[in-house]
This record gives C-alpha cells, structure tokens and sequence, in this order.
C-alpha cells in the first residue's frame, strides 16, 4: 500500500471511531436530556471532521508537519484540494457542531442527528477521494 494511502487511512480510522463515539455519547446525552453531553457529542462529531480533513491533505500530498492547525487554514487547503460538496459539508459541520453546538451550546435533540449524519457523509466522501 502507497505511503500517503496507509496515513490517510489511519486518519479515516481514527474519524471513526470519534464519530462512533460523538454518536454513543448522544445517545447517552439524548436519555439524560443533558446539555453538557450533547456539548461533548458535538465536539467530538467536529474533531471527527477534522481528523478526515486531514486525511484529505494527506492524500493530496501534505506531510503531516504541514497540516493546517487553524480552521483558517483548513478552509485554504479545502478550497484548493476539496470538490464543492466537501466544502459545504466541512463549514456546515463547523457551524453546526463546532459553533452553535459546542461553544454556544445550542443543543436541539431533535437535530443533533442529522447533523452527526452529515459527519459520516464527510467521513465517506473523504474516504472515496482520490489523490
């Protein structure tokens, strides 16, 4: 296997397994109707995010020193390396999870799925990318 396809399949592994656990802690939360764990859900659905971002700068060619480290960053890499749906998916979910979810704490149980729904679908399009 291609050097730049075992990183960004790692990358893709670990954005699973904290979607996984972005969706385990939902449902706790959702049981609870508690804010503070559908906080941890969204914040953990967002790094999920990031981490198959990064995995689509690896697949592009970016060693893992140079991946962005600000949101800003990640945005210029999107915009030279990701399709249009990456993009929208990638500021939906920032704005979604990461803003309103985490640091404002806007937490609508109703919602909160399909919002970690459009975090596996980014998942599954970054994983489908080719470099």
């Amino acid at each position: 296997m291609k050097f730049w396809l075992q990183r960004k399949m790692s990358k893709i592994i670990e954005a699973e397994k904290i979607y996984q656990e972005a969706r385990e802690e939902f449902e706790r939360a959702k049981q609870v109707k508690d804010d503070l764990k559908a906080k941890d859900a969204c914040s953990k659905g967002w790094l999920a995010a990031v981490k198959a971002t990064e995995a689509l700068f690896l697949a592009k060619g970016l060693k893992e020193e140079e991946l962005p480290k600000t949101h800003r960053g990640m945005r210029y890499f999107l915009a030279k390396y990701g399709d249009k749906e990456v993009r929208r998916l990638f500021s939906s979910i920032r704005d979604t999870l990461h803003i309103d979810g985490y640091y404002d704490g806007i937490v609508d149980f109703e919602e909160l799925p399909e919002h970690l729904d459009a975090v596996w679908e980014y998942i599954e399009r970054v994983r489908n990318l080719s470099s």
